[in-house]
């Protein structure tokens, strides 16, 4: 059994939540607020499943718009509420646990039905690759775990979320939330029934061994702009950071100006490149 463990949490993937047309779930709106209830029993449940299993440890991370959206007051007081440092690497802390559990993310950018699905931002990016591949926000936070070697091992969301981070890492246990339609329209699953699942499911995760979804290096990494002004400043930073950058190749355009490519050797140049 992992007896440290790891939650890091975002809000569109957990149950009763699909937003409104054309905003995303900012902080103090209705259906904000009603994503912060449900996520606190969310993590509650799978806490109090882990502790009474034998867990020794579990931490929290917040992630979502800058974390600070859950009461900690509600929050199981045996769970550790992580504040990271800012201007430190993503998940540098993930060093500290011996796994990943991730609760509430989401589909990302462009992906026909998820419930409010985007990729780190739905204002100003259309989408990431990795070496040609669509990713979301759980293959890359994967990534990062693995390099402190940590395994994800667990990720409750909405159904083609889960799909989607079945894609990227194939051991973990998924829980389904809800079973998503539209952009804004999902078929809630009863809470019991859902607490159950997350109880039984949860703990199944934490007792069984996941193999470490790492990134191999030199890796090819593509994220694209909906402006060409937001991909020019890109660049640039990339550049300046000593990374191999540069706009791809297009047949018509000569070059896409809404794309930066860059060729990443290490998980630092991969942190600094999302």
């Amino acid at each position: 059994m992992y007896k440290r463990v790891l939650f890091s949490l975002d809000l569109e993937g957990v149950n009763n939540v699909v937003g409104v047309p054309y905003e995303g779930l900012v902080k103090g709106c209705d259906q904000w607020k009603v994503a912060v209830e449900q996520a606190t029993l969310e993590i509650n449940t799978a806490a109090d499943a882990l502790f009474e299993a034998g867990v020794e440890e579990v931490g929290l991370w917040d992630g979502h718009g800058g974390g600070q959206n859950l009461d900690e007051s509600k929050i199981d007081p045996r769970v550790t509420f992580l504040h990271p440092e800012v201007g430190l690497p993503r998940l540098y802390f993930a060093k500290d646990y011996d796994c990943i559990c991730f609760f509430g993310y989401h589909a990302m950018e462009g992906t026909l039905g998820g419930v409010l699905a985007h990729t780190m931002s739905s204002k100003c990016l259309q989408f990431y690759k990795i070496n040609g591949k669509y990713v979301g926000e759980v293959d890359m936070d994967a990534y990062i775990a693995a390099s402190h070697g940590v395994p994800s091992v667990f990720f409750a969301a909405g159904n083609i979320a889960c799909a989607q981070a079945l894609r990227a890492v194939p051991e973990m246990v998924t829980v389904h939330t809800k079973y998503e339609l539209e952009r804004n329209k999902a078929e809630f699953r009863n809470n019991d029934d859902l607490f159950a699942d997350i109880r039984k499911c949860i703990v199944a995760a934490v007792n069984r061994e996941v193999p470490l979804n790492q990134l191999t290096y030199p890796a090819i990494f593509e994220k694209s702009f909906k402006r060409m002004e937001d991909a020019a400043h890109e660049l640039k930073k990339r550049k300046q950071a000593g990374i191999t950058a540069e706009h791809p190749l297009d047949d018509l355009l000569g070059r896409d100006a809404h794309t930066v490519v860059s060729t990443v050797h290490n998980i630092s140049e991969f942190i600094a490149s999302i």
